[in-house]
């Protein structure tokens, strides 16, 4: 479980909403000094969803607009979201960001997701933003959820030994101090005023990993959608406050629930790997994104799961060489359900947290990403001589 002491854990905000509180074309750096202090706020971290047209900014001195843009890819716990493309110059390197959409991103926006700057998150419609590790899921001009209290995460495999009411007691005891805390931060000021916080729109977040050991012990998808909602559904109902659910793609939870099944001798620890091997379930679904295995391993995403998840999984792409766009293209036609890719070519460092008992295999060991249509002979694309 992880949650704040006396605040929520993590949050977002849209553009059009810190417009309100902070002139964004009339005072620039006052919004993004207010982004910072809300930013803070969050020990989970503080998205923002860009619900507004790139062309906000058009008006904007050049320089100003170029520097503004740069400051604000790069706040310290800030991840930004933006509709189909990227502002002009915002990514000139690796910053946290997601792009959304039905379809991959094209042109500039292309070459920052292939080159590993931004990740891609896909899209039911041009109106749904769904929010990668945030579990958040709402559409444009909706009051949705804009706070998390905290995470519950589990491994996959433990679900059909686990009881709401073996949760319930740590839930409670953790959320109610931190809702009088909570009430006692606001009252000394130490909350953003242009800011409020609504009780109504706060959840917790349930969220799984250690896909690979829950299929290697035997379980299916669809049993494994069946008791991560029916899960998902006596938390929300015994808590009264909503409870979404999601995929965890962080290494160091996944590692310290596998060293804890088997320190405490839970059942589920027989879906680990036997000694000498590290006791660590595999993060998210897929295979995990530091070994060298195929592409569709690690961007693994059933369709049962998809029906009951507020976001995608986050798969990481390492590869030994820059994806071209007609090659990523094809391997995703080929996908039936699409996670939330962020690609990780030579030139770009692998995320951490750096664990030293199993590290990231080197980006030359992976298998590169082929154009099909390259690999065909050359001969069926030639003239055609009836004469020949």
């Amino acid at each position: 479980m992880r949650s704040g002491w006396d605040r929520p854990w993590s949050g977002w905000i849209g553009v059009r909403q810190l417009d309100a509180k902070a002139p964004l074309r009339e005072a620039p750096w006052m919004a993004l000094r207010a982004l910072g202090d809300l930013a803070q706020r969050f020990p989970g971290g503080l998205s923002l969803v860009w619900d507004a047209p790139l062309t906000w900014l058009d008006e904007l001195p050049s320089e100003t607009r170029t520097a503004f843009w740069g400051a604000l890819g790069h706040l310290p716990g800030l991840t930004l979201h933006f509709r189909g493309e990227l502002p002009p110059g915002i990514a000139e390197g690796s910053i946290q960001a997601w792009l959304h959409g039905t379809k991959p991103p094209e042109g500039f926006s292309s070459r920052a997701w292939r080159q590993g700057w931004v990740g891609w998150c896909p899209e039911a419609d041009d109106t749904t933003w769904r929010l990668p590790e945030l579990g958040v899921s709402f559409t444009d001009g909706q009051e949705g959820l804009s706070t998390l209290w905290g995470e519950i995460i589990l491994p996959l495999p433990a679900l059909a030994h686990l009881s709401p009411e073996e949760l319930l007691p740590t839930l409670m005891d953790t959320q109610g101090p931190m809702e009088q805390g909570l009430s006692q931060r606001i009252a000394a000021g130490a909350w953003p005023e242009a800011f409020p916080f609504h009780r109504r729109r706060a959840a917790w977040r349930l969220a799984v990993t250690g896909g690979r050991e829950f299929l290697a012990s035997g379980g299916n998808w669809e049993e494994g959608a069946h008791h991560l909602e029916a899960l998902t559904t006596a938390l929300s109902t015994a808590m009264r406050t909503p409870v979404v659910s999601g995929v965890s793609s962080d290494f160091r939870v996944a590692s310290a629930l596998g060293h804890q099944a088997m320190r405490e001798g839970h059942p589920w620890r027989y879906a680990l790997a036997m000694p000498p091997a590290s006791p660590s379930f595999t993060p998210g679904l897929g295979a995990d994104p530091r070994d060298p295995s195929p592409l569709e391993a690690r961007t693994q995403f059933p369709s049962a799961m998809a029906s009951i998840l507020a976001h995608p999984p986050v798969a990481m792409l390492r590869v030994p060489s820059l994806p071209q766009e007609a090659a990523v293209g094809a391997f995703l036609r080929g996908q039936q359900c699409l996670p939330a890719i962020q690609w990780i070519p030579p030139g770009e460092a692998p995320p951490g947290p750096f664990l030293p008992d199993h590290p990231w295999a080197p980006s030359s060991a992976f298998t590169p990403i082929l154009d099909v249509t390259q690999a065909l002979p050359q001969s069926l694309f030639g003239e055609w001589d009836p004469h020949a």
